[in-house]
Protein backbone atom coordinates (compact mmCIF):
# COMPACT_ATOMS: atom_id res chain seq x y z
CA UNK A 1 0.00 0.00 0.00
CA UNK A 2 1.42 3.35 -0.90
CA UNK A 3 1.61 5.99 1.78
CA UNK A 4 0.35 9.55 1.45
CA UNK A 5 2.01 12.70 1.08
CA UNK A 6 0.80 13.07 4.83
CA UNK A 7 2.23 9.79 6.15
CA UNK A 8 5.70 10.54 4.40
CA UNK A 9 5.68 13.74 6.45
CA UNK A 10 5.19 12.44 9.55
CA UNK A 11 7.77 9.32 9.15
CA UNK A 12 10.00 12.06 8.15
CA UNK A 13 9.80 13.89 11.12
CA UNK A 14 10.10 11.20 13.64
CA UNK A 15 12.89 9.74 11.74
CA UNK A 16 14.40 13.56 12.02
CA UNK A 17 13.70 13.66 15.49
CA UNK A 18 14.28 10.24 16.58
CA UNK A 19 18.42 11.36 15.07
CA UNK A 20 18.42 14.46 16.81
CA UNK A 21 17.43 12.17 19.82
CA UNK A 22 20.56 9.46 19.12
CA UNK A 23 22.96 12.75 18.51
CA UNK A 24 22.13 14.42 21.47
CA UNK A 25 22.97 10.92 23.85
CA UNK A 26 26.16 10.32 21.60
CA UNK A 27 28.05 13.56 21.50
CA UNK A 28 28.69 14.14 25.17
CA UNK A 29 30.18 10.82 25.02
CA UNK A 30 32.46 12.32 21.28
CA UNK A 31 32.62 15.43 23.26
CA UNK A 32 34.74 14.08 26.68
CA UNK A 33 36.48 11.57 24.55
CA UNK A 34 38.35 14.14 21.98
CA UNK A 35 38.93 16.37 24.53
CA UNK A 36 40.23 14.03 27.04
CA UNK A 37 42.93 13.57 24.49
CA UNK A 38 44.27 17.70 24.77
CA UNK A 39 46.46 19.51 27.22
CA UNK A 40 45.18 21.29 30.31
CA UNK A 41 46.61 25.07 28.26
CA UNK A 42 44.98 23.49 24.89
CA UNK A 43 41.28 22.80 26.58
CA UNK A 44 41.18 26.22 28.30
CA UNK A 45 42.52 28.11 24.60
CA UNK A 46 40.05 29.75 23.01
CA UNK A 47 37.77 27.64 21.18
CA UNK A 48 39.51 24.74 22.97
CA UNK A 49 36.49 23.04 24.55
CA UNK A 50 34.87 22.68 20.80
CA UNK A 51 37.97 22.13 18.71
CA UNK A 52 39.42 18.82 17.96
CA UNK A 53 43.46 17.98 19.81
CA UNK A 54 45.70 19.45 17.83
CA UNK A 55 47.97 16.73 19.18
CA UNK A 56 45.90 13.49 20.29
CA UNK A 57 47.77 12.72 23.77
CA UNK A 58 47.59 9.53 25.65
CA UNK A 59 49.43 11.17 28.33
CA UNK A 60 46.45 12.17 30.40
CA UNK A 61 45.25 8.31 30.74
CA UNK A 62 49.17 7.35 31.99
CA UNK A 63 48.75 10.12 34.48
CA UNK A 64 45.43 8.88 35.50
CA UNK A 65 46.40 5.47 35.94
CA UNK A 66 49.41 6.06 37.92
CA UNK A 67 48.92 9.02 39.83
CA UNK A 68 45.17 7.13 41.36
CA UNK A 69 44.40 4.23 42.71
CA UNK A 70 42.72 3.07 39.14
CA UNK A 71 43.99 -0.63 39.32
CA UNK A 72 42.07 -1.40 43.08
CA UNK A 73 38.93 0.58 41.81
CA UNK A 74 38.86 -1.67 38.80
CA UNK A 75 39.08 -4.90 40.88
CA UNK A 76 37.36 -3.66 43.33
CA UNK A 77 33.94 -2.88 40.86
CA UNK A 78 35.23 -6.39 38.89
CA UNK A 79 34.55 -7.91 42.10
CA UNK A 80 31.48 -6.87 43.15
CA UNK A 81 29.60 -6.99 40.05
CA UNK A 82 30.37 -10.35 39.22
CA UNK A 83 29.75 -12.03 42.47
CA UNK A 84 26.69 -9.78 42.98
CA UNK A 85 25.39 -10.46 39.73
CA UNK A 86 25.66 -14.50 39.74
CA UNK A 87 24.39 -14.38 43.49
CA UNK A 88 21.10 -12.43 42.01
CA UNK A 89 20.17 -13.93 39.25
CA UNK A 90 21.05 -17.67 40.60
CA UNK A 91 18.39 -16.69 43.48
CA UNK A 92 16.07 -14.75 40.95
CA UNK A 93 16.62 -17.99 39.03
CA UNK A 94 15.54 -20.51 41.36
CA UNK A 95 12.67 -17.87 42.50
CA UNK A 96 10.83 -17.61 39.07
CA UNK A 97 11.80 -21.34 38.29
CA UNK A 98 9.47 -22.32 41.67
CA UNK A 99 6.84 -19.66 41.28
CA UNK A 100 6.47 -20.62 37.52
CA UNK A 101 6.37 -24.89 37.40
CA UNK A 102 5.14 -25.56 41.20
CA UNK A 103 2.04 -25.11 42.48
CA UNK A 104 1.54 -24.10 46.42
CA UNK A 105 -0.10 -22.33 48.40
CA UNK A 106 2.16 -19.14 48.95
CA UNK A 107 2.83 -19.12 44.99
CA UNK A 108 0.73 -16.27 44.62
CA UNK A 109 2.50 -14.21 47.83
CA UNK A 110 5.68 -14.63 46.58
CA UNK A 111 5.11 -13.70 42.97
CA UNK A 112 3.60 -10.28 44.49
CA UNK A 113 5.71 -9.53 46.65
CA UNK A 114 8.50 -10.29 43.81
CA UNK A 115 7.07 -7.80 41.48
CA UNK A 116 6.11 -5.00 44.69
CA UNK A 117 9.97 -4.82 45.29
CA UNK A 118 10.42 -2.64 41.79
CA UNK A 119 7.24 -0.23 43.28
CA UNK A 120 8.61 0.26 46.47
CA UNK A 121 11.99 3.01 46.36
CA UNK A 122 14.84 1.83 48.12
CA UNK A 123 15.66 5.53 49.53
CA UNK A 124 12.75 5.11 52.14
CA UNK A 125 14.14 2.10 53.78
CA UNK A 126 18.19 3.57 53.95
CA UNK A 127 18.17 5.14 56.99
CA UNK A 128 17.21 1.37 58.51
CA UNK A 129 19.36 0.01 56.34
CA UNK A 130 22.50 1.92 57.81
CA UNK A 131 21.49 1.33 61.03
CA UNK A 132 21.46 -2.60 60.34
CA UNK A 133 25.01 -2.36 58.50
CA UNK A 134 26.55 -0.69 61.45
CA UNK A 135 25.14 -3.01 63.85
CA UNK A 136 25.79 -6.12 61.83
CA UNK A 137 29.41 -4.91 61.48
CA UNK A 138 28.60 -5.49 57.77
CA UNK A 139 29.31 -1.10 56.91
CA UNK A 140 32.48 -0.70 55.02
CA UNK A 141 32.60 -4.52 54.16
CA UNK A 142 32.54 -5.76 50.56
CA UNK A 143 30.49 -9.00 52.13
CA UNK A 144 27.77 -5.99 53.09
CA UNK A 145 27.91 -4.71 49.58
CA UNK A 146 27.56 -7.87 47.59
CA UNK A 147 24.62 -8.82 50.20
CA UNK A 148 22.75 -5.58 49.60
CA UNK A 149 23.28 -6.68 45.57
CA UNK A 150 21.82 -10.11 46.06
CA UNK A 151 18.98 -8.87 47.67
CA UNK A 152 16.74 -7.93 45.00
CA UNK A 153 14.44 -9.66 42.90
CA UNK A 154 12.76 -7.26 40.35
CA UNK A 155 13.21 -7.32 36.48
CA UNK A 156 15.34 -10.46 36.72
CA UNK A 157 12.44 -12.21 38.12
CA UNK A 158 9.90 -11.04 35.91
CA UNK A 159 12.12 -12.09 32.58
CA UNK A 160 13.21 -15.13 33.85
CA UNK A 161 9.11 -15.89 35.03
CA UNK A 162 7.94 -15.09 31.93
CA UNK A 163 10.73 -17.35 30.49
CA UNK A 164 10.14 -20.62 32.47
CA UNK A 165 6.32 -20.33 31.57
CA UNK A 166 7.54 -20.81 28.16
CA UNK A 167 10.07 -23.70 28.61
CA UNK A 168 8.54 -27.40 28.16
CA UNK A 169 7.72 -29.44 31.34
CA UNK A 170 8.34 -32.90 29.35
CA UNK A 171 12.07 -33.36 30.11
CA UNK A 172 11.19 -32.79 33.39
CA UNK A 173 8.29 -35.27 33.75
CA UNK A 174 10.58 -37.27 32.17
CA UNK A 175 13.73 -37.25 34.40
CA UNK A 176 11.19 -37.40 37.35
CA UNK A 177 10.19 -40.72 35.96
CA UNK A 178 13.80 -41.84 36.16
CA UNK A 179 14.46 -40.61 39.57
CA UNK A 180 15.94 -37.34 39.28
CA UNK A 181 15.27 -34.72 41.95
CA UNK A 182 13.95 -31.20 41.97
CA UNK A 183 17.39 -29.62 42.01
CA UNK A 184 18.76 -31.73 39.06
CA UNK A 185 15.93 -31.01 36.99
CA UNK A 186 16.39 -27.40 37.51
CA UNK A 187 19.97 -27.77 37.70
CA UNK A 188 20.41 -29.68 34.62
CA UNK A 189 16.94 -29.31 32.57
CA UNK A 190 15.68 -25.91 33.38
CA UNK A 191 19.11 -24.05 33.48
CA UNK A 192 20.77 -25.30 30.36
CA UNK A 193 16.86 -24.41 28.59
CA UNK A 194 17.21 -20.51 30.18
CA UNK A 195 20.68 -19.77 29.17
CA UNK A 196 19.89 -16.59 27.09
CA UNK A 197 17.25 -15.16 29.49
CA UNK A 198 19.96 -15.82 31.92
CA UNK A 199 22.67 -14.43 30.03
CA UNK A 200 20.64 -11.24 29.15
CA UNK A 201 19.40 -10.28 32.78
CA UNK A 202 22.79 -10.61 33.87
CA UNK A 203 23.89 -8.31 31.58
CA UNK A 204 21.57 -6.20 32.64
CA UNK A 205 22.29 -6.65 36.52
CA UNK A 206 26.19 -6.42 35.90
CA UNK A 207 25.49 -3.00 33.85
CA UNK A 208 23.45 -1.83 36.86
CA UNK A 209 26.11 -2.77 39.58
CA UNK A 210 28.74 -1.57 37.33
CA UNK A 211 27.46 1.58 37.56
CA UNK A 212 26.23 2.18 40.81
CA UNK A 213 27.36 5.30 43.09
CA UNK A 214 25.02 5.09 45.91
CA UNK A 215 24.99 1.73 47.44
CA UNK A 216 29.16 2.14 47.54
CA UNK A 217 29.18 6.03 48.54
CA UNK A 218 26.69 5.07 51.34
CA UNK A 219 28.22 1.86 52.78
CA UNK A 220 31.71 2.20 52.19
CA UNK A 221 34.21 4.69 53.88
CA UNK A 222 38.04 3.57 53.46
CA UNK A 223 39.09 4.54 49.95
CA UNK A 224 41.21 0.56 49.33
CA UNK A 225 37.67 -0.06 49.20
CA UNK A 226 36.05 1.86 47.04
CA UNK A 227 34.17 1.26 43.57
CA UNK A 228 35.40 2.52 40.21
CA UNK A 229 32.05 4.75 40.13
CA UNK A 230 33.06 5.90 43.48
CA UNK A 231 36.75 6.35 42.91
CA UNK A 232 35.93 8.26 39.67
CA UNK A 233 34.07 10.46 42.07
CA UNK A 234 37.44 11.16 44.22
CA UNK A 235 38.83 11.56 41.04
CA UNK A 236 36.94 14.14 39.70
CA UNK A 237 36.54 16.46 43.26
CA UNK A 238 40.26 16.96 42.81
CA UNK A 239 40.59 17.53 39.47
CA UNK A 240 37.36 20.07 39.49
CA UNK A 241 39.31 22.18 42.10
CA UNK A 242 42.74 21.85 40.34
CA UNK A 243 40.70 22.94 36.59
CA UNK A 244 43.15 19.96 35.05
CA UNK A 245 39.91 19.25 32.80
CA UNK A 246 41.35 16.82 30.00
CA UNK A 247 42.92 14.62 33.11
CA UNK A 248 39.13 14.23 34.46
CA UNK A 249 37.59 13.28 31.39
CA UNK A 250 40.51 10.67 30.82
CA UNK A 251 39.37 9.20 34.40
CA UNK A 252 35.52 8.96 32.56
CA UNK A 253 36.63 7.27 29.75
CA UNK A 254 38.26 4.90 31.47
CA UNK A 255 35.47 3.85 33.93
CA UNK A 256 32.78 3.90 30.93
CA UNK A 257 34.08 1.87 28.13
CA UNK A 258 34.51 -1.48 29.52
CA UNK A 259 30.12 -1.33 29.79
CA UNK A 260 29.93 0.28 26.47
CA UNK A 261 32.38 -2.64 25.11
CA UNK A 262 30.28 -5.49 27.13
CA UNK A 263 26.77 -3.80 25.64
CA UNK A 264 27.83 -3.78 22.15
CA UNK A 265 28.76 -7.48 22.12
CA UNK A 266 25.89 -8.31 23.68
CA UNK A 267 23.27 -5.93 22.66
CA UNK A 268 21.26 -8.18 20.28
CA UNK A 269 21.48 -11.24 22.78
CA UNK A 270 19.97 -9.02 25.41
CA UNK A 271 16.92 -6.70 23.50
CA UNK A 272 16.05 -10.69 21.89
CA UNK A 273 15.71 -12.26 25.11
CA UNK A 274 14.64 -9.40 27.40
CA UNK A 275 11.81 -9.02 25.22
CA UNK A 276 10.85 -12.39 24.82
CA UNK A 277 10.67 -12.93 29.03
CA UNK A 278 8.34 -10.37 28.99
CA UNK A 279 6.21 -11.24 26.25
CA UNK A 280 5.77 -14.57 27.51
CA UNK A 281 5.14 -13.38 31.29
Amino acid sequence: MKRTKLQKAVIGLFFVLFVLYALSLIFPFLWTLYNSFKTNREFFAEGGVWSLPQQWMVSNYAKVWNEYNMVTYFWNSIKLTVIGTAISVLSAAMASYIVAKYDFKLKRVIYITAISVMLIPAIGSISALYKFMNETGLYNTHFGIILLYSSGLGLNFIVLYGFFLGVSWSYAEAAFVDGASDWQVFAKIMIPQAMPALGAVSIITGIGLWNDYFTPWMFLADKDKFTLALGLRQIVLEQAYAADWPKMFAAMIVATVPILIVYSLFQKTLIENTVAGGLKG
